[in-house]
């Protein structure tokens, strides 16, 4: 004859009732990882080949736009004498402007409010554009 005591039912009725809830909302020992994904800051791009190298600024548009940017206008710079990629930020918030430098590689940004001009971003690429998209294939996605 097993002999239960008050208290040893209450702990078992608490035990009871853990299981229950670790069931009932999952339990997991593993912790998970999850990679922290990129998500740009949206507004309208101009990107401009200033390297003079003919379909520079489809292949930086066609990489800005797989990352999430919207590019509204792609095209010839004025001048192709360019020897750096840069951004030029023209709205109030530089986030944007930032965040095109991260995803381009390049150190160089400028910032120009311009409120004349309809994008809130340019990228003029340079002669170091190949220099850049070697880097874009070595990034991880």
């Amino acid at each position: 004859m097993t002999f239960f005591s008050p208290l040893s039912i209450i702990w078992r009725i608490h035990l009871v009732a853990l299981v229950l809830i670790l069931l009932l909302f999952g339990f997991s020992c593993e912790k998970k990882e999850t990679a922290d994904q990129f998500v740009p800051n949206t507004g309208q791009i101009q990107v401009l080949n200033g390297s003079g190298e003919p379909g520079v600024a489809e292949k930086f548009r066609n990489h800005l736009a797989q990352k999430g940017f919207d590019i509204v206008e792609f095209g010839n710079a004025n001048s192709w004498n360019y020897r750096e990629t840069m951004v030029i930020g023209r709205g109030r918030d530089t986030l944007m402007a930032r965040d095109l430098v991260r995803v381009i590689g390049t150190k160089h940004l400028l910032h120009l409010k311009d409120p004349a001009v309809l994008v809130e971003a340019t990228v003029i690429i340079g002669k170091d554009h190949e220099e850049l998209m070697r880097q874009w294939e070595t990034k991880t996605p």
